[in-house]
């Protein structure tokens, strides 16, 4: 029994170096204390970082759908202006087709002009343009497809439009095609007017 008690007392009452291990065990859980508290805020953050990263998405999403509306909505609003073009046309070979006579050229080229000009003034209401292609060439407005000696217009200059260009704004959609004005050939060269 005596062995037992003996083993009982060694638990009761620690030992010089089991104190030095205990105050240890104070820094120690401490050490655990800041430790845990470390990991607790690392979680906050995590789940922070979770919740912006899904309202950042979420926003995109919402950015995407506005975007994808206004350009439908815009589409949408031109095909509405464009549709009496498009009725226009078809009034305009149905008079062709109805009309046995000359007359029907005439009916089917006034209708034709009809089209052309209810087409600009949609075009129009939306800010697009005719290049004006008189002038000097202009390469920001103008493509040279071909240069032509001449000596009615001065050098560097449009002589004719072979297709035209058109502007949204100061923004060039699509260049004017011209034809530049070369030097003159010199006179002994010229054809016989």
């Amino acid at each position: 029994m005596n062995d037992s008690h003996n083993d009982h007392e060694g638990e009761h009452e620690p030992r010089a170096d089991d104190r030095s291990a205990l105050g240890d065990g104070e820094a120690g859980g401490r050490h655990d204390d800041e430790l845990q508290k470390l990991r607790d805020e690392r979680d906050q953050f995590e789940q922070q970082l979770q919740r912006v990263m899904a309202d950042t998405a979420n926003m995109r999403r919402r950015q995407q759908k506005e975007m994808d509306d206004s350009r439908r909505r815009v589409v949408e609003g031109m095909t509405q202006e464009l549709l009496p073009v498009l009725d226009t046309f078809s009034l305009a070979l149905d008079a062709y087709d109805q009309s046995g006579d000359t007359g029907s050229v005439k009916a089917l080229v006034d209708g034709v002009r009809m089209v052309r000009t209810l087409l600009t003034g949609v075009l129009e209401r939306h800010g697009l343009r005719e290049i004006a292609a008189e002038g000097p060439f202009d390469p920001a407005r103008h493509e040279a497809v071909a240069v032509e000696p001449t000596a009615s217009t001065p050098e560097g200059h449009v002589v004719r439009v072979l297709q035209t260009g058109y502007q949204l704004g100061e923004h060039v959609v699509r260049h004017s095609k011209v034809v530049v004005a070369g030097k003159a050939p010199p006179a002994a060269d010229r054809p016989p007017a």
